[in-house]
């Protein structure tokens, strides 16, 4: 069995323990659905969107299946103060024991703690997430607090799905319908609901695809969309936040808790996540032990590009390579063009590296989905053929499985400015290359997806890396990320 089937067979056998603890619940037939702007959660959400504003849902979880214990002594009253003194729209609560280290009882705690407080704009919504099969589970997520349930399609026929929602509904509790991939939406398109949440991390692999979100999207058919897992930090946020009305975060908050001071009228979270937008700088071909530790010590990029490229000048030292290895970093990005899958596997597993970039065209959709680690996927366009004939074959197959995209030229490393015409409309978020440097960074302001800009001829003087380019090159990009200059 997958994980998935492993959390389900656990879970059939802990509903019967549930009617054993209510045994007086008897399941309801299911009702129509009461008008949307009757449940708290969807006028909530509208009301975020309406106003400009990200709904964030933060959550609670001691372990996973993908990470194990994020964080086991966790104080989960401090933690829902500390969200929701950050601004949490609301807070996402793991029930599940075996998997996630959670209780109906955290439920009931975490309801407790946010009731014990005044609230000047509402107190956040309580989602209890878990792995919903039965009437009787909504029936305990009502009782001990919760305000939304997350209703998972994966596991759930359409028609089961939608007894689950009405039921849940019927009681004023909001509804998150989760999908991961086009088939499971398809599946429930013709279903009234009004808030998609897509998972970011497929629940039988536990892979995580940030793109995933953007792609999905935009067959959302007017509903709301939550993005879930795989946002650790202002980098990832960046990634979706285009596409998405709110976002379902859990492993990056419980390790690193949000600053809960308001400043310029923005929420801690807002900060955290730099939601206004922020432009981000790759700095690639770093192959110096001094640059990689510069770097470390001076974060001026928000990735460093380690080139493991046959075909290119700019692979790392072993000087280097042995810095990486006693100093890792977890924004380095493995660089592989031309590179065999063999070869990609051979240093993923000498080195610690948690993003790769990868060609399309040099590995197929089939080996994407095989790596655990993020993934980057740059494209080569040429002006002699056609962006449409790009798209279909260069861009699409991935689009599901990788983080972003960059958008190179058609001989990578040369320097070269990309000659193909971009569309303005290019519906994923992407990195700009080819020939970018400090005084053509301003180009990138042309495309409303782009996110900012991979770079490394551009940061080179007479061939080697220059500090200083990437200091001019981080400055300008920082002051730009003062949110006036952001599309």
């Amino acid at each position: 069995m997958n994980i998935l089937q492993e959390i389900v067979a656990a879970k059939t056998l802990e509903i019967s323990s549930l009617y054993a603890q209510h045994p007086t619940y008897t399941p309801p037939e299911p009702t129509e659905c009461p008008p949307a702007e009757s449940i708290l959660f969807y006028r909530r959400l509208n009301e975020a969107h309406a106003s400009g504003r990200r709904f964030f849902i933060t959550e609670f979880k001691r372990k996973s299946p993908s990470e194990g214990w994020i964080n086991r002594e966790a104080d989960l009253s401090a933690q829902v103060l500390a969200y929701a003194e950050a601004g949490a729209s609301a807070i996402s609560v793991l029930t599940d024991a075996p998997f996630f280290g959670g209780s109906y009882e955290d439920l009931k705690r975490a309801h407790q703690t946010l009731q014990s407080r005044e609230w000047p704009v509402g107190r956040p919504l309580l989602l209890q997430k878990d792995f919903i099969l039965d009437p009787v589970q909504i029936h305990a997520a009502k009782k001990n607090g919760a305000d939304l349930i997350l209703l998972i399609a994966a596991i759930l026929s359409p028609e089961r799905l939608d007894d689950l929602k009405r039921t849940a509904e019927s009681q004023g509790l909001g509804v998150l319908v989760e999908v991961h991939d086009d088939n499971e939406l398809e599946k429930i398109a013709h279903l009234d609901f009004p808030v998609l949440g897509i998972n970011n991390r497929d629940l039988k692999t536990f892979r995580t695809a940030l793109n995933r979100t953007n792609v999905l999207a935009a067959r959302a058919k007017g509903r709301r969309v939550i993005a879930e897992s795989g946002v650790l930090d202002e980098r990832h946020f960046q990634m979706l936040r285009h596409r998405a009305d709110g976002f379902l975060i859990g492993t990056g908050l419980m390790k690193n808790k949000p600053d809960k001071r308001q400043e310029r009228g923005q929420t801690g979270l807002e900060r955290h996540f730099q939601t206004q937008g922020k432009w981000l700088f790759k700095a690639c071909g770093i192959r110096t032990a001094e640059t990689w530790h510069h770097l470390l010590d001076n974060p001026l990029a928000d990735f460093i590009g380690i080139n493991f490229s046959p075909k290119s000048k700019r692979r790392p030292d072993d000087h280097t390579l042995a810095a990486i290895k006693n100093r890792p970093d977890p924004h380095a990005v493995a660089v592989f063009y031309q590179n065999t899958e063999t070869e990609i596997w051979e240093v993923l597993a000498q080195f610690p590296f948690k993003t790769v970039q990868l060609y399309a065209g040099d590995v197929t959709p089939e080996f994407v989905r095989q790596l655990k680690v993020r993934v980057i996927m740059a494209v080569k366009t040429a002006a002699e053929q056609s962006w449409e004939n790009t798209f279909e074959h260069s861009i699409q197959p991935y689009a599901a499985d990788v983080d972003c995209f960059i958008l190179d030229g058609a001989r990578p490393g040369s320097g070269e400015r990309i000659a193909a015409q971009i569309p303005e409309d290019f519906p994923y978020p992407f990195l700009l290359a080819g020939g970018i440097h400090e005084g053509n960074l301003a180009d990138m302001r042309a495309w409303r997806h782009c996110i900012g800009v991979d770079i490394a001829s551009g940061i080179e003087t007479d061939g080697e890396v220059d500090l200083q380019k990437i200091a001019r090159i981080g400055g300008w990009l920082k002051k730009a990320n003062d949110y006036s200059s952001v599309p």
